[in-house]
C-alpha cells in the first residue's frame, strides 16, 4: 500500500514541477515580447527589402526565400517602407506591395497623383496620395482604395 501511496505522490510532485516550468516558461517568454497592452498581436519581423544592384528583393524570413520585384524600362523608385510582414515600394509607374503569406501585389499609378504618405506595420500598408487612399492586406494579398474628395 505504501509504495502505491509513494508512486500517487511521485506523480503528482512531478506533474506539479511541469506545471511551474511551463508557468516560468511562459512568464519568460512574455518578458522578451514588446508590451503594447493586453489586445495587441506581436507580429515577428519576418520581411526586409534588399537592393542588390538595379534589382530590388524582398527577404522572406517565414519561407525561406528570396521574391524579386521585377521593373520595367524607365521605372524607378520613389520611396519604400518595411514592416514587421509587409513591404510598400513607390514607384513612378505603380504602388507595389508585398506580403509575408503572398508575395508581390501591384496597383497602376494614376497620371498627375502625387504621393503624400506612405506607411508599413504588421500585415498592412497604407499609402494615401492626391486622389486616393490605398491599403494593402499581407496576408491575403488584396488591395482597397477609396478616392478622395479633390481639394479646388
Amino acid at each position: 500500500m505504501n509504495v502505491i501511496h509513494g508512486l500517487r505522490f511521485g506523480r503528482a510532485a512531478l506533474a506539479c514541477a511541469l506545471g511551474v516550468v511551463a508557468a516560468l516558461a511562459t512568464v519568460a517568454s512574455a518578458q522578451n515580447m514588446p508590451s503594447y497592452g493586453s489586445n495587441y498581436n506581436y507580429v515577428p519581423k519576418q520581411v526586409h527589402l534588399v537592393n542588390d544592384g538595379d534589382k530590388l528583393f524582398a527577404s522572406n524570413v517565414k519561407f525561406n526565400r528570396f521574391d524579386e520585384l521585377k521593373f520595367s524600362a524607365q521605372e524607378r523608385i520613389l520611396d519604400q517602407q518595411v514592416g514587421a510582414a509587409v513591404a510598400v515600394v513607390i514607384t513612378n509607374r505603380r504602388i507595389a506591395a508585398y506580403g509575408l503569406l503572398t508575395g508581390w501585389r501591384s496597383l497602376d499609378r494614376i497620371p498627375n497623383e502625387k504621393i503624400e504618405s506612405v506607411t508599413a506595420e504588421d500585415y498592412a500598408g497604407l499609402i494615401v496620395t492626391s486622389l486616393r487612399m490605398v491599403n494593402f492586406n499581407g496576408q491575403n494579398g488584396v488591395f482597397a482604395e477609396r478616392k478622395r474628395a479633390v481639394a479646388e
